[in-house]
């Protein structure tokens, strides 16, 4: 799916990742017209896939009022690593520890590791908390690129109540939330037929207006928490099997964090 039709599927993305507020990148918001992607709803999107949107898409979203954002935001040790040697000096710098293999039992290895900057904004654009995040890229000959994303856990202040994944596990009493989405771009004056309002219904099921064709998408998530550390597994070209991929993923993390 080319960037500007992901640009509006975030409109929809699932609530599990996203609050009533916004997201916003002061020094983006001064670029170019066509890098910014205004958002039908006032949102913020969760540190993990905040960084991948953000960052890893290079786009912008945010919307008008005065609510809390968070963004981009420039850190004195950020970096981009081809190896796993300087695992131990990124988490002193980032101040949360990690479990970040080499590889997985099904063949993903590990490519590149990227620390970014990030904040949370007030309503002045002032920085409230400032952060990093850690992006480990996985790579499959013949497979879609797999993410991984750690973060420092806290919480934001007035967020909703998560929505129900799409199932849950737990390996080694880690409990492990898998969602499958289905983000579907339309244009303006495209009518939902039955059987889209059905599969809302039924839920993680997204559309989002203002493309020029319909392109569809699906995106694979597996959530959890260890040692006060945020990790989100992600699959951006998911498939039938991608929700088992990343739970034995999230699984051998697990197991490796705990031996």
């Amino acid at each position: 799916m080319k960037r500007e039709s992901i640009s509006l599927a975030l409109n929809e993305l699932d609530e599990r990742h996203i609050s009533d507020t916004a997201i916003y990148s002061p020094p983006a918001g001064q670029g170019s017209p066509e890098r910014i992607v205004p958002m039908n709803k006032k949102r913020i999107i969760t540190f993990a896939l905040a960084a991948v949107l953000i960052l890893a898409l290079g786009i912008t979203a945010y919307a008008g009022g005065g609510l809390r954002a968070i963004g981009t935001h420039a850190m004195p040790k950020t970096g981009e690593y081809s190896s796993l040697a300087e695992l131990p000096k990124i988490e002193k710098d980032v101040g949360f520890p990690m479990t970040v293999p080499e590889g997985f039992s099904n063949g993903y290895r590990f490519s590149k590791l990227e620390v970014k900057g990030e904040a949370v904004y007030g309503e002045n654009n002032e920085v409230l908390t400032e952060y990093y995040t850690v992006h480990a890229l996985y790579a499959r000959p013949g497979s879609a690129e797999i993410r991984l994303v750690l973060g420092p856990v806290f919480e934001l202040p007035d967020a909703p109540a998560a929505t129900e994944p799409s199932e849950s596990r737990s390996f080694d009493g880690v409990p492990v939330d898998l969602s499958l989405d289905h983000y579907k771009v339309v244009p303006e004056d495209y009518e939902k037929t039955a059987e889209d309002l059905a599969a809302e219904a039924g839920g993680h099921y997204y559309i989002s207006f203002g493309s020029d064709a319909v392109e569809e998408m699906e995106m694979a998530f597996a959530d959890f928490r260890l040692d006060g550390t945020s990790y989100s597994l992600m699959d951006m070209a998911a498939g039938a099997d991608s929700l088992d991929i990343l739970a034995q993923m999230a699984q051998e993390i697990i197991a490796a964090a705990k031996k």
